[in-house]
């Protein structure tokens, strides 16, 4: 393309050379090299308008139209305009840089920020929805509950846990959190949402399926936690508690988590690692 523009530029002031103005085409392609922000390619094309210059130089007809000062002239021009794109090209690429810069600070700024807002939401343990975030949910879930969609909530609680950090120590029991966390976000569906609700404990909201579903997956929870060996306990396994009840019309939120809650107390009692609902009696 420069090659071509700088043949076509110095035909015309060939074929024109008796027009004064003329000589002035042969700056467009120093002015057009500034779009590709390449100090090279403008020197490159600066050295292409010379060597064109010179070539026409060799016409005696063109060179004895030329006085003393075109013959100056032309060259100084030529430099003059290439100095210039070449100061709009150093500023251009510092322009851009700078918009670069302040690109990717923004993208950090961003992730940055998605991370926080996450991390705000989320428990750094178990990567489960924290109690805030959760009480959140669980009033909006509840809003919606009231114009027709379907709840259960579920409390589960990981029994004699004060045991094993006493046993153990609390970086096993950090890693048994861990473990049953894993276990829950493995078996809720994608409509679900899980919470470390407070140490040991752990809620569950479950949307849009029947109480007996709802049922069956906890007990698919209590069951894959109850049946799991753990080598930081000598192999040994753990169960936990469930509580679970549906919501109704009757129900404030406050009364359903109370009631869930009941559940779970009294599943603690009755011998613990089994889930107690409103439809089981204890």
């Amino acid at each position: 393309m420069s090659v071509t523009s700088t043949v076509i530029a110095w035909t015309i002031i060939h074929v024109n050379y008796d027009i004064r103005i003329m000589p002035a085409i042969c700056l467009l392609p120093i002015f057009a090299s500034v779009l590709f922000f390449d100090s090279k390619r403008v020197w490159f094309i600066f050295s292409l308008q010379v060597a064109g210059y010179g070539l026409l130089l060799l016409d005696p007809v063109y060179r004895a139209y030329l006085s003393s000062f075109d013959m100056v002239s032309i060259p100084i021009f030529l430099i003059l305009a290439t100095y210039v794109a070449q100061i709009i090209v150093t500023t251009g690429i510092e322009v851009l840089d700078d918009l670069q810069t302040s690109m990717n600070a923004k993208e950090d700024l961003i992730v940055r920020n998605a991370i926080i807002a996450k991390q705000s939401k989320t428990d750094g343990l178990t990567n489960l929805y924290n109690q805030s975030s959760f009480k959140d949910y669980y009033e909006k879930a509840f809003e919606y509950a009231n114009l027709g969609m379907s709840l259960h909530l579920a409390l589960i609680d990981i029994d004699d846990f004060k045991v094993i950090n006493d046993t153990y120590g609390h970086r096993v029991g950090d890693i048994i959190l861990e473990k049953v966390s894993l276990i829950i976000q493995e078996s809720i569906t994608a409509s679900d949402i899980a919470a470390r609700y407070g140490g040991e404990e752990f809620a569950l909201l479950m949307f849009e399926q029947s109480f007996e579903q709802a049922y069956d997956l906890v007990e698919l929870i209590r069951q894959k936690i109850s049946l799991m060996g753990h080598l930081e306990l000598g192999g040994a396994s753990i169960t936990v508690s469930i509580g679970l009840k549906g919501y109704n019309l009757d129900l404030s939120k406050d009364k359903l988590f109370e009631d869930v809650d009941a559940c779970l107390y009294a599943a603690k009692r009755t011998g613990k690692n089994k889930t107690v609902t409103s439809l089981v009696p204890a």
